[in-house]
């Protein structure tokens, strides 16, 4: 090995090929690392957190599309580089410092775990439109109210209700079926599924139920949810991956007191999930 066969050296005595092998050696310790964690975390791994965080930091420079191979370029980047301050004198000793810099980075940076989609709420629960408007009152509770056309609509929450919630029900269809039972494949992880709400920035995990329903209907998931609003309308995203699909994003808009009935027809591939995901950019 390289500390066996070469002896060991003073930092000054380093040639180019020496720190060239350093280099390569602290940048596969790093992946070593973030294979581990990517195989280990699934979905929560902290990989896809430090996406989302240089996404943020990229999107006050004007971009935000960064995929996540360029975050698993930066970092082994960064294993390389850091042999100049470590200074490891063996390629072993190099490899186990990079590998060792990721774990510590990994335990520090939070999981992204997303909650539980909730239950659907009333149509209007506990709002009180605000503004120029005519209402009859009883009670405290909103009898009718009459808008001027074109009048935008404001809400505001009255206290003692529960918060407003977009109605949300999502259909999800594969066109040849499911690898696996659909509950495996849940309680694996081997399908994924993303709830965003641009509005308030907040995410939930599709298949990870707070009072929401997932339900299987031949090829097809049916999700009914209620997404915490704090404005009139919102912007959704989903995302959907699983085994034998191309990756599914789409948005729509959620409106209060309207039902959003969204359909997501998912494509099938041979490109292996992994693959796809390298080539992903991801925001939430």
């Amino acid at each position: 090995m390289y500390g066996v066969r070469r002896g060991i050296k003073s930092p000054g005595e380093f040639g180019v090929s020496d720190i060239l092998g350093l280099g390569l050696s602290g940048a596969a310790g790093i992946v070593a690392a973030l294979v581990t964690d990517y195989q280990q975390q699934g979905e929560s791994s902290a990989l896809f957190t430090v996406n989302q965080w240089i996404i943020q930091a990229g999107s006050l420079l004007g971009f935000s599309q960064i995929p996540l191979w360029m975050v698993v370029l930066g970092m082994t980047a960064v294993g390389a580089v850091s042999i100049f301050y470590f200074q490891p004198i063996t390629r072993q000793g190099a490899f186990a410092q990079g590998f060792g810099l990721l774990a510590v980075l990994m335990t520090a940076i939070p999981a992204d775990l997303a909650g539980g989609i909730q239950a659907i709420g009333n149509a209007l629960p506990g709002l009180e439109p605000a503004g120029t408007h005519e209402a009859s009152m009883r009670g405290g509770q909103i009898i009718n109210a009459a808008y001027r056309p074109g009048e935008a609509r404001l809400y505001r929450v009255q206290q003692g209700h529960d918060p407003a919630k977009y109605d949300v029900h999502l259909q999800i269809n594969f066109p040849n079926g499911f690898s696996d039972d659909i509950d495996t494949l849940i309680r694996t992880g081997a399908i994924r599924g993303r709830l965003h709400n641009d509005d308030t920035n907040e995410t939930w995990n599709l298949f990870r139920s707070a009072g929401g329903t997932v339900r299987h209907r031949g090829n097809s998931l049916i999700i009914e949810a209620g997404v915490p609003a704090r404005s009139a309308t919102a912007r959704l995203w989903v995302r959907i991956e699983t085994k034998g699909y191309t990756i599914e994003e789409q948005s729509a808009t959620a409106t209060l007191g309207e039902t959003l009935n969204w359909s997501v027809d998912m494509k099938a591939t041979r490109t292996p999930l992994f693959l796809q995901r390298w080539g992903r950019s991801y925001r939430y």
